[in-house]
């Protein structure tokens, strides 16, 4: 196993949109994107570099994901994180919008568009082409993944992969979430195994969110329901935050928060990214 750690900081222009998978794209989305779409955001220019395009099945409901390189990026993943920095913008996940009252074109029935409804009050909203977004204008926000390089190359087949190939991608990372989510990428980069350190029990200090089965808060936190791979069901995170922060709006921390290490998870840091860290079982 070759472990990787890649990281980028992004000024996003508005905020990101988040589709669950299993789900239509009818629900609100997360004030912090969770670890596919973090996995993601590095996935789309690593593709790009490699030369990999979209590639689809005759039948695409025989694919779980939109790709068979998404497929491997998420197999090969070790941890994702995210997490607001700087003293600028908030992050607030916002109303299902765009409802569109109409089945998916293209030949969809009505039936598979509409998997499960959402309710808003007393009123049932089918959800067809509503979609979940988080504005948060201005942030900054660090996004961190962990994963296995030996894994991805051999599961996708795209031969010689090298550290610097992710540590380009790193750079160019331009979008978080769907098409809509455009942001401009302050800084990135990657490092291999023998630049991570590896730590048995804390304290650590970090910006990212964390798996609250991981670590004990020594600063100001909120917990928030972030659906996770490989079930991709809700768990719940401590997100580093300033005071009056909650589950639907985050305040940038004006310093990393400080966490301890439970027994039997391990943190893999980057010393030279100030607050890049996660933990991971």
């Amino acid at each position: 196993m070759t472990r990787v750690f890649a990281y980028a900081r992004l000024r996003l222009h508005w905020g990101f949109i988040v589709r669950q998978p299993g789900a239509s794209a009818a629900q609100t989305a997360y004030p912090l994107p969770p670890p596919t779409t973090v996995a993601g955001a590095f996935a789309n220019p690593l593709a790009r570099l490699l030369g990999i395009i979209d590639s689809y099945p005759e039948k695409r409901e025989a694919l779980p994901v939109t790709n068979m390189f998404m497929s491997c990026i998420l197999k090969s993943t070790l941890a994702a994180a995210a997490g607001l920095a700087g003293s600028t913008g908030v992050a607030v996940y916002e109303e299902p919008s765009r409802l569109v009252g109409s089945p998916y074109k293209g030949g969809g029935s009505f039936a598979k568009a509409v998997k499960s409804p959402i309710y808003i009050g007393s009123q049932e909203l089918l959800p067809v082409q509503a979609v979940g977004q988080a504005s948060a204008p201005n942030a900054e926000i660090v996004l961190a993944w962990l994963f296995d390089l030996d894994r991805l190359v051999s599961c996708s087949g795209v031969g010689a992969v090298g550290v610097e190939d992710v540590e380009v991608a790193s750079r160019g990372v331009y979008r978080l979430g769907s098409r809509e989510g455009l942001a401009s990428v302050v800084d990135g980069g990657a490092v291999d195994d023998t630049k991570i350190r590896h730590l048995d029990s804390g304290p650590f200090e970090s910006v990212l969110y964390q798996d609250s089965g991981c670590v004990m808060p020594d600063s100001p936190v909120v917990e928030i329901p972030i659906p996770s791979p490989p079930q991709y069901r809700e768990k719940a995170y401590l997100v580093p935050a300033s005071h009056g922060s909650g589950s639907s709006f985050v305040i940038p921390p004006p310093t990393p928060a400080r966490f301890f290490l439970k027994s039997g998870c391990r943190a893999a840091l980057y010393p030279g990214v100030e607050g890049v860290a996660l933990a991971y079982r």
